[in-house]
C-alpha cells in the first residue's frame, strides 16, 4: 500500500509546474492600489471596455453592440462576407497577446480571439472615421453627439483597456483603404489632438514616432506628448544624492521671493525653465478629463524600470510643488500660464493636490535643475531684500508714490541739515 501524500505537498507541486519560470515582460498592468485608492473613477471606463480587463461589465454592453456594427461596416466597405482572415491572423497572435497581460487572463482561446477582433476593428475604425470622415455613416452615435465621442476617446486612453498595439497595426494593415490619409499614425495624431492638455501642434512628434516603441494605444500618446522632451533631457548630467533637491515652494512665496512666472510659447509642453530669476512654464489647460489624462499617464509610467525616465509623473509632482493653494492657480492663471476651464481656482487647486499624491517621481529628477536653480536664486540674500522691498513699498503705484515721497521729504531734510552744519561753521 502506498504512502498517501500530504494534500498541501500536492496543491504545491501542481502550482510549481504550472508555473512558467522563463523571463516574462508584460506591457498592459492593472492600476496599482496606492493609485487607484486616490479616485477609483479616473481609471474605469465609462463607455466601453477594451482589453479583458473590463471585458462582460454590464454597463459597457451597449457599446459592446456597436463594436458589431462597425466590424459589419468595415467589412461591406471592403465587400468582404466572412471574418476568416482576421480570425486565422488574431489566432497567430493570441498566445503573444495573451503574454501582454500581467495577470492571467481567463478568457477562453475563441473568447480571447473575438474580444482582439472586435476590439482591435472598432479602435481602427474610430479612429479612421474621426479623421475620414467621408467614412462616416449617417446616425452613428458617436459621432453625433460630442460627449459620446469625448467620452471614448478618454476610454481608449484609459491604462487599463488596451490591447496590445501589435494587434491594432495587423489589423490596421489588412484594412487598409487607397486613401493617402489613411496612415495609423497620422489619425492618431489628429485622434488626440484635443485631449493634450497642451496646447502643442504633435503632428511633428508623432511623425518621429515608431509604431514598435509603443506598447498599446496609451503608450503610443505617451511616446508622442514626450518624445521631444526625452530627447531634450538625454544628455543631462546624473546628480549625485546630495546635489538632487526635491523640494521647492510655492507660486505665491515664490513670488513674494522675487520670483516672476512666464507663459514659455514656444517650448515644448513639458520643458520648464528658470532663467534670470523668471521661471517659464509652457502654457497648459486644466478641463474635466485632465486629472484622468494625467493619472492614467502616470499610471503607465509606474510600470517602467526604476532608471527610466517618469517625465509626465515628474511633471506633475511639479505642479503639485508649486500649487499649493487657490492663490497659487490665480498666479499661474493671471501669467497665461494656466487656463482652468474648472469654474474656479479653488477647484483647480484641489485636482493638483490630488495629483501629487502616491506617486514615485523618477530615481534622476527631470527638473532637479530647476528646483536647484530656484532654491539658490530665492535664498539668496539680496534677492530676498530687494523681493521685501518690492512687496512693502512697490506693490502698487500709490505705496510706490508713498515711498518716493517719503524718500524725497527725507532727502530734503538731511540736505537743510547739511547746509545748517555748514553754516555754523563758516559763521564760527
Amino acid at each position: 500500500m502506498s504512502e498517501t501524500r500530504d494534500h498541501v505537498s500536492v496543491r504545491l507541486d501542481n502550482i510549481l509546474l504550472d508555473l512558467h519560470t522563463s523571463p516574462c515582460n508584460p506591457t498592459i498592468f492593472r492600476v496599482d492600489d496606492d493609485l487607484r485608492c486616490i479616485n477609483q473613477k479616473l481609471y474605469d471606463p465609462k463607455l466601453l471596455s477594451i482589453g479583458p480587463f473590463h471585458h462582460g461589465k454590464d454597463h459597457l454592453q451597449k457599446m459592446q453592440q456597436h463594436k458589431f456594427k462597425y466590424l459589419k461596416l468595415l467589412m461591406g466597405r471592403r465587400k468582404e462576407s466572412t471574418v476568416d482572415k482576421y480570425v486565422m491572423a488574431m489566432r497567430s497572435l493570441e498566445e503573444k497577446a495573451r503574454k501582454s497581460y500581467a495577470e492571467v487572463v481567463e478568457l477562453s482561446q475563441d473568447e480571447f480571439t473575438e474580444m482582439l477582433i472586435l476590439d482591435g476593428c472598432f479602435i481602427i475604425e474610430l479612429i479612421r472615421k474621426y479623421g475620414l470622415d467621408n467614412l462616416r455613416q449617417d446616425g452613428d452615435t458617436i459621432f453625433q453627439y460630442e460627449q459620446v465621442l469625448s467620452q471614448a476617446r478618454h476610454d481608449l486612453i484609459l491604462v487599463e483597456n488596451q490591447v496590445p498595439l501589435f494587434v491594432l497595426d495587423q489589423l490596421f494593415s489588412m484594412t487598409r483603404t487607397g486613401d493617402p490619409d489613411d496612415d495609423f499614425l497620422y489619425l492618431i495624431q489628429l485622434f488626440i489632438g484635443d485631449m493634450s492638455p497642451w496646447p502643442e501642434e504633435v503632428s511633428q512628434l508623432a511623425a518621429k514616432t515608431s509604431l514598435r516603441s509603443a506598447d498599446h494605444l496609451l503608450g503610443l500618446v505617451h511616446r508622442i506628448w514626450c518624445s521631444s522632451f526625452a530627447k531634450m533631457t538625454a544628455n543631462r548630467a546624473i546628480k549625485t544624492e546630495e546635489e538632487k533637491m526635491m523640494a521647492i515652494n510655492s507660486a505665491s512665496e515664490l513670488q513674494e521671493a522675487g520670483i516672476k512666472f512666464k507663459n514659455c510659447k514656444k517650448s515644448n509642453a513639458l520643458d520648464i525653465k528658470f532663467i534670470k530669476g523668471t521661471i517659464r512654464i509652457p502654457g497648459f489647460a486644466v478641463a474635466d478629463e485632465t486629472e484622468s489624462t494625467l493619472r492614467n499617464l502616470i499610471a503607465y509610467e509606474h510600470t517602467f524600470i526604476d532608471n527610466h525616465p517618469k517625465y509626465v509623473t515628474d511633471y506633475a509632482f511639479f505642479l503639485h510643488s508649486l500649487i499649493n493653494s487657490s492663490k497659487d492657480v490665480e498666479i499661474l492663471r493671471r501669467h497665461g500660464i494656466l487656463t482652468n476651464y474648472l469654474g474656479d481656482d479653488h477647484t483647480a487647486y484641489q485636482m493638483f493636490n490630488r495629483l501629487g499624491k502616491n506617486i514615485l517621481v523618477s530615481a534622476d529628477f527631470c527638473f532637479a535643475d530647476v528646483y536647484d536653480r530656484v532654491n539658490g536664486y530665492s535664498g539668496c540674500r539680496r534677492n530676498r531684500w530687494m523681493a521685501i522691498l518690492r512687496h512693502k513699498y512697490f506693490n502698487s503705484p500709490w505705496a510706490f508714490i508713498s515711498f518716493l515721497a517719503a524718500s524725497m521729504l527725507l532727502l530734503f531734510t538731511l540736505t537743510q541739515t547739511v547746509f545748517s552744519i555748514l553754516s555754523y561753521v563758516n559763521h564760527k
